[in-house]
């Protein structure tokens, strides 16, 4: 979803990059991506990731696999130009190799707190950005996450 009273629609995909381990199986883990274009005509590619379980886990398709088949989802698809905007819940805390390698390719922009600080936010123009933590929601439509905000500002 987007507002397309500021952004028009170039492209979109969907690729798996990571599987759970055998430890807490669920499945394949997708990164989805949209390529859209603001009206001042800077060009923006949102990529979202749900990352493998368990928690931090390292090794065979959880660890800096994932993020090395992030990176190349976006090397495939970005263009030269684009403000790169990676976000997501990566099951993955600061310390675990799958941010770490994520750390050496693309600037952090924000992290979450909740469950040791699994949600990231990261970019390729995140010079300036201001993030925040607005907290989980209240009731039956609560998250176990925190709901993050970043303002980027693309020159």
């Amino acid at each position: 979803m987007y507002r397309k009273d500021r952004f028009t629609y170039l492209a979109s995909g969907r690729e798996d990059v990571g599987e759970d381990s055998y430890k807490q199986y669920y499945g394949k883990r997708g990164a989805q991506w949209v390529r859209l274009q603001q009206t001042d005509g800077t060009k923006v590619f949102f990529i979202n990731h749900h990352g493998p379980l368990p928690v931090s886990e390292d090794g065979g398709c959880t660890g800096s696999a994932t993020a090395h088949n992030i990176m190349r989802v976006i090397a495939q698809n970005a263009h030269k130009g684009d403000g790169i905007i990676l976000m997501g819940d990566f099951n993955a805390q600061g310390s675990s190799s799958r941010i770490q390698e994520l750390n050496k390719r693309l600037d952090h922009v924000y992290s979450g707190t909740s469950m040791g600080g699994v949600d990231h936010i990261y970019s390729n123009c995140g010079e300036g950005a201001e993030g925040r933590n607005l907290g989980k929601g209240a009731g039956q439509d609560g998250s176990d996450h925190d709901a993050l905000s970043v303002t980027f500002h693309f020159r």
